[in-house]
């Protein structure tokens, strides 16, 4: 179930923002960033078929680690960039729609994106370890978000 994009709540918090009425840390701030975000994650839900068939090809070692972060990755960042290019198109962001249970997949998502974001930058993991933590989260992402051509998948 879809639910429509609160663009009039949106729309005022950027007023105040551009007003400067809203300071670093404050909670309107915090419900700005929450909106901005909420975009860019309706597109990576929009495109989860994508991202399931990468996760997919790096549980069945077509992928090694490294062109799985790299495509997983850069997926992710194409979608944020998109949605911050709608948040600028009033048309677009007039019309536009999140699922209703937006926040659940954002945060089983986000389990594998931080996976990636941190591999190397915090102490590396050996890959097996990696592997098996990608693998438990992408199964509770398929249990919860399966989509039609999930048969395909492991």
């Amino acid at each position: 179930m879809k639910k429509k994009f609160d663009f009039t709540g949106y729309k005022e918090l950027v007023d105040m923002q551009n007003c400067g009425k809203i300071r670093f840390a404050d909670a309107n701030y915090f419900k700005l960033v929450r909106y901005r975000t909420s975009v860019g994650e309706q597109l990576i839900y929009n495109r989860k078929e994508d991202y399931y068939s990468i996760i997919n090809k790096y549980l069945n070692k077509t992928l090694t680690l490294v062109e799985f972060r790299t495509q997983f990755l850069d997926m992710e960042e194409e979608d944020m960039e998109k949605g911050y290019s709608i948040l600028g198109n009033i048309q677009e962001l007039e019309v536009f729609y999140l699922v209703e249970d937006l926040e659940k997949f954002s945060r089983l998502f986000g389990k594998i994106s931080d996976l990636c974001e941190d591999y190397y930058i915090i102490e590396p993991m050996p890959e097996t370890e990696f592997y098996d933590f990608v693998k438990e989260d992408f199964h509770q992402l398929q249990e919860n978000f399966p989509f039609k051509n999930s048969s395909n998948l492991e």
